[in-house]
């Protein structure tokens, strides 16, 4: 698995926690954690579909020899005319 594909893994996994503790607010799903507060019991939600987390969605991504950027489309096209210029000369387009 290259960084790219290694970051897009992530990005999926940590929207689909999001996803996991919406539903169990949804649905009413808590446990008590250690301390006696109520908490979304993630491990009893189901395993969201990619429709469910929009995924995969468009990304734009930069590497270079030490390093990558991936961001999502709609985040790149949110960005400042000099934020996208920095972007694009990270990534050799300039």
């Amino acid at each position: 698995m290259t960084q790219i594909e290694n970051a897009h893994f992530q990005i999926r996994e940590i929207r689909a926690i999001a996803w996991k503790r919406e539903y169990c607010r949804e649905n009413d799903l808590f446990r008590k954690d250690k301390h006696g507060f109520s908490v979304p019991d993630i491990s009893a939600a189901p395993e969201p579909t990619d429709e469910e987390l929009g995924w995969p969605e468009p990304m734009v991504s930069v590497t270079w020899p030490k390093g990558y950027i991936t961001m999502t489309l709609a985040a790149y096209s949110k960005m400042s005319a000099k934020d996208k210029k920095v972007f694009n000369k990270l990534g050799g387009l300039m």
